[in-house]
């Protein structure tokens, strides 16, 4: 299939006027020019307004979205309506967007009063000047589908043209197997190609190829697969037919944008290829970072959903706007030119509806979504585009906006890695948001961060990665904690697959299988006047890491384990009883601590089921870190003084007890395993 025809080539649109009513087209340039004041404009009345968005006023269209979805809008049908303009309408604070103006609709002045219509749900218009190179764009209208493939060829153009952190760093890098989109001349059929064997590098450089994210679903809807049974035949010819939504989608969509090669991971692995898998997981940084850009199915269950590539923008939730064209006129001596605007619904981002999705839930895409340099997410409130530079929506894509109540976006752009940090994410809000997510098989718990933690890897020069923690974030990075919804879900993460399965030491948050937090680490705590300096030295600066030791199960040292150990010298620890469980939520998971017959502490237990094995061997409490409390973890010695100390929980001994006990402890070197 050639796609050198495709239609999509934006050039800049010279726009004949929007359809507007007597009444919105005398609206003063200066009302939509002045951006330092707040004034007001005469409409009509509400019933006439209505009337004139009937027949096609785009202005009157938008505007009456607000009043005719709000039950307790009373406006009498005699009354003249008034757009009011605000300076500026109000973000979240976490919210970084360029401010616009805020529109109100309202009813007339009254005796010097406003009387203006409250809302149980309000809703509130923007409106800005429409920049380029998105002028390109053609206008929308009220009832009309945006031209979404026109408008992420703009995003592309734009970001390649003209966004520094985006296209720098490309080196020459091709998937071991891509898919041919143009194999075929005379047929929409695909097929799976060898980056070596089918001679790929044109003039010495590999081509451009697009990577697709997306949920593989329950085993009843999995997606179409490569085996090694029908390698061959994926390598001759792939029916498109036979290709479920998502990728019939994906396909088509690279076609429209003159994309010739798509990697999909279902298809390009061999999925029942044990050393084919393991060294392919191991390479997807480098896919998914030298890609040109991904697709992200973001709001479908499985293979069978789509991309859905077009969306009803108008009729979803917070993503209304119309583009209006406001010929310039000449108003006391002032001369404005003629321009377009968008007027716009502002969007409630508060619940991080824009960016909710199934993809989100899943731990694998993680990383793909933050190792890419571009992502067009397909989501049900329409397109989201994210690169190193910006992050907009199909709504306005001109402008940058942040995740207010999910956590910040991390970038990981391989080598740009110190990027991951320009939005003060740490390691911690990484595994924290990684936890949180679903992951079919837990023997994968390690290999879907591989990825992630190759390309942090520049920014922790030096440091040893073992079961997802640096060395150099020890003792801070063994105080994560349990988080569970319910506590029958966590649980020892090599007891949800098989017994014998190996999945990190039991000092590593992969160890678990639920979501894990580092409070203990942020809690900000007053320090006593009291405080001894020297005691608190003590605790803080004589751990000191001896050795790591990480054995891959595979060839990626980043990814799966079959034995981990941690070697730490001046450790202070003494031993400990247990007393009976705490009453309150998730009891089964907290214990107290008793030293010589007095209550000293509280530890959480890493697992529901670990009460129970208790007394199988001396418990230590590990003092770590000191803050007003000793902060440290709960360690079960083992049979054999060769076996190590194998971690049971994470908690704290109160200050005054502690400054009794840690004294008197001698710093020794132990191993954690």
């Amino acid at each position: 299939m050639d796609l050198s025809t495709s239609p999509y080539s934006p050039k800049i649109v010279d726009f004949p006027g929007s359809k507007l009513c007597r009444i919105c087209s005398s609206i003063p340039s200066s009302f939509w020019s002045d951006g330092s004041r707040n004034i007001c404009v005469k409409l009509q009345p509400l019933e006439s307004m209505r009337l004139e968005a009937e027949r096609g006023c785009q202005l009157c269209a938008i505007l009456l979205m607000g009043p005719d979805r709000d039950p307790d809008f009373q406006s009498g049908n005699l009354k003249t309506l008034e757009l009011k303009r605000n300076a500026f309408y109000a973000m979240p604070e976490d919210m970084d967007v360029d401010r616009s103006p805020l529109l109100t609709l309202r009813e007339d002045t009254l005796r010097g009063q406003e009387h203006g219509y409250r809302m149980k749900n309000p809703r509130h218009f923007g409106f800005s000047l429409v920049p380029s190179p998105w002028s390109a764009l053609q206008p929308v209208k009220m009832g009309e589908h945006v031209d979404n493939i026109q408008l992420i060829q703009v995003w592309l153009e734009n970001c390649r043209d003209n966004h520094t952190q985006c296209s720098s760093n490309m080196k020459c890098f091709l998937p071991t197997r891509i898919l041919d989109l143009q194999a075929f001349s005379d047929s929409e059929d695909i097929r799976l190609v060898t980056s070596i064997a089918d001679d790929l590098f044109f003039d010495g450089t590999p081509p451009k190829y697009a990577t697709l994210s997306h949920c593989w679903g329950p085993p009843s809807k999995q997606p179409l697969t490569t085996t090694q049974a029908t390698l061959s035949e994926r390598m001759t010819r792939i029916p498109f037919e036979k290709l479920p939504q998502t990728f019939q989608d994906a396909v088509k969509i690279c076609r429209s944008l003159r994309q010739r090669f798509l990697w999909i991971d279902s298809l390009c692995i061999v999925q029942d290829d044990e050393g084919d898998w393991a060294k392919e997981a191991a390479l997807m940084a480098s896919v998914y970072s030298y890609s040109y850009f991904t697709l992200a199915a973001l709001d479908s269950k499985d293979s069978s959903g789509g991309c859905k590539m077009v969306a009803d923008i108008q009729s979803s939730y917070s993503n209304r706007f119309v583009d209006i064209d406001f010929n310039g006129l000449e108003e006391d001596e002032n001369k404005f030119p003629r321009q377009r605007l968008r007027v716009f619904e502002v969007p409630c981002f508060d619940d991080g509806s824009i960016e909710v999705g199934h993809l989100n839930s899943r731990a694998w895409t993680l990383q793909e979504r933050e190792l890419s340099r571009r992502v067009i997410s397909f989501a049900s409130q329409g397109l989201l585009w994210e690169c190193n530079e910006l992050r907009a929506t199909s709504q306005r894509p001109w402008e940058n906006i942040e995740r207010s109540t999910t956590r910040s976006i991390y970038r990981v752009p391989l080598g740009d890695t110190k990027g991951l940090y320009k939005s003060k994410a740490t390691w911690d809000d990484i595994v924290e948001d990684y936890s949180a997510r679903l992951l079919t098989k837990q023997t994968d718990r390690l290999i879907a961060l591989s990825g992630i933690a190759q390309a942090a890897q520049e920014f922790y020069e030096g440091a040893t990665y073992v079961g997802g923690i640096w060395s150099t974030l020890i003792p801070e990075g063994l105080l994560w904690k349990t988080v569970p919804q319910r506590s029958k879900a966590t649980k020892l993460a090599n007891q949800t697959d098989t017994e014998s399965a190996y999945i990190a030491p039991s000092w590593s948050w992969a160890s678990v299988t639920s979501l894990v937090d580092f409070s203990l680490v942020r809690a900000s705590v007053k320090v006593p006047v009291d405080l001894n300096l020297a005691f608190g030295r003590t605790i803080a600066q004589r751990l000191t890491v001896e050795e790591m030791v990480g054995v891959p199960k595979y060839q990626d040292p980043y990814g799966a384990l079959e034995y981990g150990a941690l070697v730490l010298s001046g450790a202070l620890l003494f031993n400990v009883d247990i007393s009976d469980l705490v009453r309150g939520p998730h009891a089964d998971l907290f214990v107290g601590l008793i030293k010589d017959g007095v209550r000293v502490g509280e530890v959480s237990l890493d697992a529901a089921d670990m009460a129970s094995s208790l007394s199988k061997g001396k418990l230590y409490f590990l003092g770590l870190v000191f803050s007003f409390h000793v902060y440290g973890l709960l360690l079960r010695e083992g049979v054999n003084p060769e076996d190590g100390y194998t971690r049971v929980g994470v908690g704290m001994i109160r200050y005054r007890r502690s400054l009794a006990i840690f004294p008197k402890c001698k710093p020794r070197t132990i191993k954690l395993v």
